[in-house]
This record gives structure tokens, C-alpha cells and sequence, in this order.
């Protein structure tokens, strides 16, 4: 497939460091719309915007083709890369350009007026810093904080993540080099992406922001939480309303799981972590009785983690019959 990538970017000289912004659109233009309206509410401006149009089955390619200006480029991708496949576009595209930032900004997010600065402001004075994301709260209910930090504990291991600011400030001071942090609202230094790469795009979608957070602390960057600014994002637990959430979620959660531990820890250390993760996802089964499709995705994922099998969700991936009776049947009992 031929890249879908435009030419280079241009940015103005003398006005900090250079942006580029990369929101990306599967079938929900009118979230986006709202997003990058949010973006160019900032403060910061030496900043552009790209626009990933990723294989949308909707109408999307001509309502985005209305914002598209001297500050806002379309790029159009003939099928769905994925988050990663979709993001790493934007990577590519910031690395031809020779932006200094790209900033992934999720399509269903909004940003606070200094959210952009306040970070920019903060990389900037430590070089090492290779990722650094805002506190992530509710779009729905600004108050609410979804998400602080996360952090990596090798030696369990497991990863951990807080919604609590005084727990984050804790972790970040106690464990510097095993902070994981969401792509929600990630600005990431192209320095490193020209030096480890963008998102593993095997994983396609989900985990792949912890894997990205681990690869930059091996490679000697840190990652940071700028606790001054906000990002609000919307929200769907997994837990609370499991019927609002889709199949591939399901999938993706349960196979790129097992894809990180196994990329990251040995043969002997992956033991328990894995093994938690399969309680998990019989915790998942039970949560969705009902829903064959998604209880299908979750089976599906789980086999696909297992033996390494990779790319997009599709409604047909299964289990084998055997073995999902097995994993049923202990769904059943615990």
C-alpha cells in the first residue's frame, strides 16, 4: 500500500518549540470536530494538526475535508490501521517534518486552554523527558478524576495505575523509571521516536501506551505527569456498563495482555502475571453472560494472546471449541 502521508509541515521559527497534533478518526467526525475546536482554543500556538482519517465506514472523510486549512491536514488511510497503525502515521509524518512534540489527542477528548503550554513548559526543561501526559478527568462530570498515573513494578510483576493525585505525585518521586502513562493525551518527543520507534503495531489497539511507556524508560527516557493541566475525556467502564462496551474492546484488552507480557518478561516471570490476567478475564466472562458476541471476543482474544496472533478484530476470530468449554467451564466455578 502506497503512504498516505502528505508532504512535510511547516511551522513558524521563533515561536517555541513546534506541535504537531495527531487526532485520530474512526467513524465519529463530530467528536473530532469538537476536539480539534478544543485544540485551537488554546493558548499554544505553534502547532498543527493532522487529522487521521483511518479506514471510517461512515461519512467521515467528507465532513473532516471542512476543516482542513494552512494549520489542519487530512490524511486519509484506504483501510483501519488500528490506534497504533493509525498514530504511528502521525509519528512519521512529525519526523518528515521535523516537528519537535506530537501530541496524541484521543478524537473523544477536549483539552483545557493551557493544557498544551503547561506541558511544553515542563518537557522543555528536562530533555530526558520522553513522554508527558496531563491528569485525565471526565468529560461528563469534570470533577471526576478517571485516571493519574500508572506505574510498572518489575519484580512482582504486574502494572498498577491511580486515579489519586497525592498516590501519583508518590510514585513518580519513589519509582521514576517505571511510570506507565495513557495515550489519551500524550505529548511524546520525536527525539525519541526517531530513537525506539512509535507504537508496536502488532497490538493494534490498547496496551500499546504501556508498551510505548516501557520501552522509553529501557531506553533512558522519563515519563511524567504534568499535574497543572487537564485533559477531559469520555468515559465507559468496563465494569459498571459492560453492555455499552464493543466486542473489540473485549478482544484487544484480553489478547494485547498477554502480548506484553510475554514481549517484556521472561519465560518463569510472566507466570503470574498471566495467570492473573486469566482470573481477570473469567471475571469478564461471567460480567458479559448473555452477550455471546462479546463473550466470543473475550475467548477469541484470550486464544490469540496465547499463541501470539495478531492484527485487527474480526466478529469470526474463535476459540477453539475444546478449549473454550474448558475456559468456560472455569468461568463457571471461580
Amino acid at each position: 500500500m502506497s503512504s498516505p502521508l502528505p508532504q512535510s509541515l511547516s511551522f513558524e521559527s521563533g515561536k517555541g518549540p513546534s506541535v504537531l497534533v495527531v487526532i485520530l478518526n474512526w467513524n465519529s467526525p463530530e467528536e473530532t470536530k469538537t476536539a480539534v475546536a478544543s485544540v485551537f482554543a488554546m493558548d499554544y500556538q505553534n502547532l498543527r494538526v493532522a487529522i487521521i482519517e483511518n479506514g471510517s465506514i461512515d461519512n467521515s472523510a467528507e465532513i473532516l475535508k471542512e476543516l482542513v486549512s494552512d494549520r489542519v491536514q487530512l490524511i486519509l488511510s484506504p483501510e483501519n490501521l488500528g490506534y497504533t497503525g493509525g498514530c504511528n502515521l502521525g509519528f512519521d509524518l512529525a519526523v518528515q517534518s521535523n516537528a519537535d512534540y506530537v501530541w496524541l489527542l484521543n478524537s473523544d477528548a477536549v483539552t483545557e486552554a493551557n493544557a498544551l503550554s503547561s506541558l511544553i513548559r515542563i518537557a522543555e526543561h528536562d530533555h530526558t523527558i520522553g513522554l508527558i501526559s496531563p491528569i485525565i478527568a471526565t468529560l461528563h462530570d469534570p470533577s471526576k478524576l478517571v485516571h493519574v498515573v500508572g506505574r510498572f513494578d518489575p519484580k512482582t510483576p504486574r502494572c498498577d495505575s491511580t486515579k489519586d493525585i497525592e498516590v501519583g505525585r508518590r510514585w513518580i518521586t519513589s519509582d521514576p523509571g517505571q511510570i506507565m502513562l495513557l495515550g489519551t493525551a500524550l505529548l511524546v518527543r520525536v527525539a525519541m521516536v526517531r530513537k525506539i520507534g512509535g507504537f508496536d503495531a502488532a497490538l493494534f489497539a490498547y496496551w500499546e501506551d504501556t508498551d510505548l511507556s516501557l520501552r522509553a524508560n529501557k531506553a533512558g527516557f522519563r515519563n511524567v505527569v504534568d499535574f497543572n493541566s487537564v485533559v477531559y475525556h469520555t468515559e465507559r467502564s468496563a465494569k459498571e456498563t459492560p453492555d455499552e462496551i464493543k466486542p473489540h474492546f473485549w478482544y484487544y484488552m484480553a489478547r494485547n495482555e498477554i502480548y506484553f507480557w510475554k514481549k517484556h518478561v521472561s519465560l518463569f516471570g510472566r507466570i503470574k502475571p498471566l495467570w492473573w490476567q486469566y482470573t481477570t478475564q473469567l471475571k469478564f466472562l461471567k460480567l458479559v453472560k448473555g452477550n455471546e458476541v462479546s463473550r466470543q471476543a473475550i475467548l477469541a482474544g484470550l486464544w490469540d494472546g496465547w499463541f501470539r496472533n495478531t492484527g485487527a478484530y474480526r466478529s469470526n476470530l474463535r476459540m477453539p471449541y475444546l478449549a473454550s468449554k474448558i475456559v468456560e467451564a472455569h468461568s463457571e466455578i471461580r
